[in-house]
């Protein structure tokens, strides 16, 4: 008996004689739309069959040379073991593979990324790979980018936290270093010292001062030193260290110098400029083994836009001024140039370096907002680029008055009276000694509040506040105020250990402020004191 299909379910006999989904137009046609390329590779690794976009897209081959092709000399140099290693093992277990790779377009040198599939078939008896391949370019770009910028994210974070260290040091070894200097440089002036006593006191101070100016490096590293920014022509800058620059390198390397910045002006401490020159010729020098060129150039040049971020986030748009210096001597490898910023990483032998000098450059570039580019190869030497931003105003800003010009040794102190405020007591018992011995009358007080009594109770006039900054009870700026309205006519210097950026959050930051750093010599109190005192006659 006939059965009559149920509703919905009578069969298509109409379709089924027009197309065959079976036949060889169909598979084609399939083949051709897979979102990317396809590929069937005999046990040899040669393509068989493939669809346009393999062709065209990728290989950029005729049918002809794709016949005669290896898929796996299509692969990059650095992936193409790993592709045969894969190849192998999916002909031999059967199992399918996924995998990144990057295939050559058109021959190379460019390429692109591609995610790739393959399994294995059996055809006839014999075994055949039948594959896919996703272009994932885009993705992998951005994935090195981010790589790239969380890279720079954890080398920021490491200077950053090295730079605090730094910083939280600077105080109380800047304190001791101040109380060293001091009273050796009082013992000095004893005229009954003997020759052995001397001697030995030199010796202090020299190392004293090697450790303060190891300070100032680390400082300089992590962009906390108190700098006296002025505005300078770059080319003059560098002209007047040559001599010098000359002298340190030895005579076994010539120095060249080719100007180039067209008038440039920078806003940096001039000392700034010579520590960036001395410890990039010192290096260049160590760098070449016999003979060899140490050239210093400089150039103005704009930046109209961001560099890719694989470079750095801190190449921002705008006019620079580039001081470079490039060497013939030995250069560095990869592996060196990734650690060179880095605070006491060297390369010289034990004794020769502390390993400050680059990262001693790169704290004051980045204090300066500028950056630095570096290339160098083993054998082809070293060229270091320091990026500083143009200003374009007319005059010279006034920085903080440091106090090392040498006042007129005939200025008076008979009369003068000075109130030190330091709550660090050997600090206090230095200034008190060296400015009695010198005929002024001293108040002291070790702390703010000790002060203001002295202040009040004191019938006379008080001609110098010498103030420490950053004290238990209030900050040096507000005492200073507070002292003004008792003493109207008072001038103030300040002092302190602590770095530029812990000193500006505690009112001193005005650039017409008068301040000394610790550690400072006798001469530099004497004639800071003296030089505001004259200026107030």
């Amino acid at each position: 008996m006939e059965r009559t299909p149920p509703p919905g379910h009578e069969p298509c006999l109409t379709n089924q004689a027009l197309f065959d989904v079976s036949g060889p137009a169909v598979t084609d046609t399939i083949i051709e739309s897979i979102p990317g390329a396809f590929y069937m590779l005999d046990a040899m690794g040669r393509y068989v069959r493939w669809n346009a976009y393999q062709r065209d897209v990728i290989l950029g081959l005729s049918d002809e040379e794709m016949a005669g092709c290896n898929a796996m000399a299509t692969f990059h140099p650095d992936d193409r073991a790993e592709a045969i290693e894969r190849m192998r093992r999916v002909l031999e277990t059967g199992e399918e593979d996924i995998a990144e790779g990057r295939v050559l377009q058109c021959g190379g040198p460019d390429y692109r990324w591609f995610l790739m599939t393959g399994r294995r078939i059996i055809i006839a008896g014999m075994p055949y790979i039948i594959g896919t391949g996703v272009d994932i370019t885009d993705r992998k770009k951005a994935e090195e980018e981010n790589e790239s910028l969380g890279q720079q994210l954890q080398h920021s974070q490491k200077m950053e936290i090295v730079g605090k260290l730094a910083g939280g040091i600077a105080h109380d070894f800047n304190n001791m270093l101040a109380v060293i200097l001091g009273h050796a440089e009082a013992l000095l002036e004893e005229t009954s010292l003997e020759e052995d006593g001397r001697s030995h006191l030199d010796s202090i101070l020299k190392a004293a001062n090697r450790s303060a100016d190891l300070t100032r490096q680390l400082l300089a590293f992590a962009r906390r030193q108190v700098v006296l920014p002025k505005v300078l022509e770059l080319d003059t800058a560098v002209e007047g260290t040559l001599s010098i620059l000359q002298w340190l390198i030895g005579e076994h390397v010539a120095l060249r110098w080719h100007p180039g910045s067209l008038g440039a002006r920078i806003k940096i401490d001039p000392s700034q400029i010579d520590q960036i020159l001395t410890n990039l010729c010192v290096n260049a020098r160590d760098s070449i083994e016999q003979t060899g060129t140490v050239t210093i150039s400089t150039a103005r040049v704009h930046l109209d836009r961001r560099v890719p971020a694989e470079e750095s986030a801190d190449h921002l748009p705008g006019h620079y001024a580039v001081l470079s210096v490039e060497d013939t001597g030995a250069g560095m490898d990869p592996e060196v140039l990734a650690h060179i910023f880095e605070p006491f990483f060297t390369t010289k032998d034990l004794g020769r370096g502390t390993g400050l000098g680059l990262s001693t450059i790169y704290g004051i570039v980045k204090q300066n907002h500028g950056f630095i580019d570096v290339s160098s190869n083993p054998g082809r030497g070293s060229r270091f680029s320091i990026h500083l931003p143009v200003v374009h105003v007319g005059g010279e800003d006034v920085g903080l008055k440091s106090g090392r010009d040498e006042a007129d040794a005939s200025a008076c102190s008979g009369g003068r009276v000075v109130l030190i405020v330091e709550d660090e007591p050997d600090i206090l018992k230095l200034c008190r000694f060296v400015l009695e011995t010198r005929g002024f009358t001293v108040l002291f007080a070790s702390s703010p509040m000790q002060a203001l009594r002295h202040a009040r109770e004191y019938s006379g006039s008080i001609d110098l506040l010498l103030t420490d900054v950053i004290m238990p009870e209030m900050n040096g700026s507000d005492l200073s105020a507070k002292v003004t309205e008792l003493h109207p006519g008072v001038r103030v210097l300040y002092m302190s250990g602590y770095t530029a950026d812990i000193i500006s959050n505690h009112g001193v930051s005005d650039r017409s402020v008068n301040f000394i750093q610790k550690p400072f010599s006798v001469k530099e109190l004497i004639g800071k004191v003296q030089e505001l005192l004259k200026a107030e006659a």
